[in-house]
């Protein structure tokens, strides 16, 4: 890893109109000249059930399909086409009838028929020219029970709770009528003819289905009959707003256009179909608050949108179309003067020098792969969305260490961005790239989806020496697990916070495109100054720290990893970064690891060689140590071979010193997880220790020692068996242990002495 040296929101409508989803539909085109008795096209509904009533040779009703233009309607028409319906003469009740159910919206059913769930909506279109006779629609529930009614008669334009709505008769009258379910048993019917618009407000109740009638007009001309077209359930074409008390339509979730329309802050997870901050509204995020949307966030001017510090703005579109500016925080880790922290950018727009206006105009940096060096960057430059920057503290910090309040401002990033990547084999190359999201990504998706193997993230937990800062200050990650900076601090975790800049090495000259389905919601709280699927596979680690008592400290992870080999593994098995004053990592050809990721199931005959670096003058004496591990280890050894001195020592017992003098050592050190000193028998031969096969059972035989414990693991390094208080020479195996085909025998005889064994079946 380098040195630093010297340094080192739109109208209403618009969201209704980029965000709503069709579930299902159906409209006259799609029956092909015939509408029957029975007939079902579109999807999610139930079946036509169309009927007439009091018809005769003079009084007639029925069905049919036509254009409701030609006729001289308003034009409801798809292709050409809508449903009609006609119920003549007046006096005997003639009537035709059409009704229908949903049965595709996920509710559970009765005899077939759903009903709307919390944030869907049903609409149909409705063309009525003439209003003698009567004309109109039931609303129902899945119980026939009738919910609300819109209809036409005289020059009546009538609902359930309104006999007259005021508006003036017009020939080429074309309706819309709107239910929004706007939570379990609650629901809205919105009526609109042009610029007039009718709203039922908030009734009782969950909209399943629907009857539409014509009947009693005064005679056959063609102007008396009903047409109806365009049978929609969508999500997200209902709009819950936010007044500064209380939200219209209930509370907001993933089916729901949200607006702000007053002050709200936000200390729960949000989910919506799309935002909206508008009228001057603020809205503010709380640390560790998500909000999630599916599709846009548009904020007005004059309105404000603002993220606190480990707040997250979460989308899942990627096409979605962002506009107006929200406020994004994020606290550094605290610095000191001359100190940098590593960033990117969660919006659009933002410019170096407004992000920290007291940093020198010449302490803006970014990084160059191909020269692996740092570039200086203009003051003034916008920041790019993927691009990392290392900016130094505000002019006028000192010695003590202070936490830097950022505030990025600009249009919150979505979607795509991409990255070019130089092949870490050329020139040890590294690539300075940044989060480009207002939210979290995950480490596991982005190495998956690109040729990243490993991310490094500054610490700076040393401070600057002599002009320059310490590559110690480097913390690695992996797809499963990171390692401490040789300075100390904690491991990475397995996201990657908003607004962090990082280092990653990559396998292949390429490009890195950041992609909306590596973010994730919270998972925003670290940040950085500076063979079966490997989807979710089971992996054991352990961690080995590298110290001496004047403070040098490097950590390395050795452990073992469904889908890994004992290769080299991209996004499994990290490259080391060189210390300071000391290096330490383990070795496979070709590769120094700070990470490896080795095959499992676990070998208890496996070795792994360390290496170390000491750039240290004269002769030092350096401790190695078990850190912490997985679970996993708790009942096994790990013994480091010392090829110099020819010793064998467990570090699960404690550290191991020795001296070094300064250079590169990579043959000296081996890990085992069996003690190879004290030698391995021959399996059934004249050994102090043999394995006896019955036909019954396995016997343990010691001829020079009684048998103090015995240990018993199965091929996975799984405990099977363990039995510390023998105090005999002979000890049998219980039938059981035979169910395995393959086990591990630790066998510790009461003079001290360690024999390993293993058995095939």
């Amino acid at each position: 890893m380098k040195k630093i040296q010297l340094l080192v929101l739109l109208g209403l409508w618009s969201i209704v109109a980029n965000s709503q989803n069709i579930i299902f539909e159906d409209n006259a085109s799609n029956y092909s000249g015939s509408w029957t008795n029975g007939s079902n096209s579109g999807t999610g509904f139930t079946a036509w059930d169309l009927w007439t009533q009091n018809t005769d040779a003079s009084n007639f009703a029925g069905h049919f399909l036509a254009s409701s233009v030609s006729n001289g309607f308003g034009d409801i028409d798809t292709s050409g086409s809508s449903f009609g319906m006609y119920g003549n003469p007046s006096g005997l009740n003639v009537q035709a009838n059409a009704q229908r159910f949903l049965n595709n919206t996920g509710s559970p059913a009765v005899s077939g028929r759903e009903y709307l769930l919390t944030g869907q909506s049903f609409s149909i279109d409705l063309a009525i020219a003439y209003r003698n006779g009567y004309k109109g629609i039931d609303l129902m529930d899945q119980n026939y029970t009738i919910l609300y009614n819109f209809n036409v008669g005289n020059d009546l334009y009538s609902t359930t709770d309104s006999s007259d709505l005021g508006w003036a008769y017009d020939q080429n009258s074309v309706f819309n009528l709107t239910v929004h379910q706007f939570d379990t048993n609650s629901y809205e019917v919105v009526i609109t003819r042009g610029t007039d618009t009718y709203s039922s407000g908030s009734r009782t109740g969950q909209f399943s289905g629907f009857k539409l009638y014509v009947g009693n007009t005064t005679d056959g001309n063609a102007l008396n009959n009903l047409y109806f077209n365009t049978l929609k359930v969508e999500e997200c074409a209902m709009v819950t707003t936010w007044d500064g008390s209380t939200w219209d339509r209930g509370i907001p979730s993933a089916k729901k256009q949200v607006v702000f329309s007053g002050n709200y802050a936000a200390t729960s997870d949000l989910t919506a179909c799309s935002v909206q901050v508008t009228n001057n509204a603020t809205v503010t995020v709380n640390s560790g608050i998500t909000i999630t949307t599916e599709n846009e966030v548009l904020v007005d001017s004059g309105a404000d949108f603002i993220f606190e510090n480990d707040a997250a703005l979460l989308q899942n579109n990627e096409l979605a179309v962002n506009t107006g500016n929200v406020t994004y925080k994020r606290d550094s880790s605290p610095m000191r003067i001359y100190e940098y922290t590593y960033w990117g950018s969660p919006v659009s727009g933002q410019v170096l020098h407004t992000f920290s206006p007291l940093t020198l105009a010449d302490k803006f940096f970014s990084f160059n792969s191909t020269i692996n060096n740092w570039v200086g960057e203009n003051q003034n430059n916008i920041m790019t969305p993927g691009k990392g920057y290392a900016i130094r503290a505000p002019q006028g910090y000192n010695s003590t260490p202070q936490t830097f309040n950022g505030e990025f401002i600009g249009t919150a990033n979505n979607g795509n961005y991409t990255f070019s990547l130089v092949d870490h084999s050329i020139a040890g190359a590294y690539n300075f790239v940044g989060n480009p999201y207002p939210s979290a990504i995950s480490v596991a998706s982005l190495i998956d989806n690109s040729t990243v193997g490993t991310l490094y993230f500054w610490t700076h937990n040393t401070a600057i020496n002599g002009g320059q800062f310490t590559s110690d200050d480097y913390a690695a990650r992996t797809k499963f697990i990171g390692t401490a900076a040789a300075s100390g601090g904690t491991a990475p975790g397995a996201y990657v916070s908003a607004g962090q800049g990082f280092f990653v090495s990559s396998n292949a000259s390429t490009t890195l495109t950041f992609t909306n389905a590596m973010r994730v919601s919270g998972n925003n709280s670290q940040f950085y100054r500076n063979v079966s699927s490997c989807a979710d596979p089971s992996l054991y680690f352990y961690w080995l720290n590298l110290t001496n008592t004047g403070g040098a400290f490097k950590q390395i992870a050795v452990g073992y990893l469904e889908c890994a080999t004992n290769g080299y593994d991209n996004g499994l098995d990290g490259i080391h970064s060189a210390g300071q004053y000391i290096s330490f990592y383990s070795i496979i050809p070709s590769y120094n690891l700070a990470i490896q990721s080795r095959a499992y199931p676990w070998d208890i005959n496996d070795s792994i060689p360390l290496g170390y670096v000491s750039n240290i003058t004269g002769n030092t004496t350096f401790q190695i140590e078990f850190d912490h591990g997985d679970t996993f280890f708790d009942d096994k050894d790990i013994f480091l071979e010392d090829t110099e001195t020819n010793t064998y020592h467990n570090l699960k017992t404690g550290p191991y010193s020795f001296n070094t003098n300064e250079g590169t050592y990579n043959n000296r050190f081996i890990l085992h997880y069996l003690n190879n000193a004290l030698g391995t028998p021959s399996f059934n031969s004249e050994n102090s220790v043999m394995l006896l096969n019955h036909s019954d059972s396995l016997e343990i035989y010691s001829q020079d020692s009684s048998i103090q414990e015995i240990l018993v693991f199965d091929v996975s390094g799984r405990t099977i068996l363990q039995e510390n208080t023998i105090h005999s020479g002979r000890y049998n195996l219980p039938k059981n242990v035979a169910q395995e085909q393959v086990i591990f025998i630790k066998v510790t005889l009461e003079n001290g002495m360690i024999v390993n064994k293993k058995y095939i079946f």
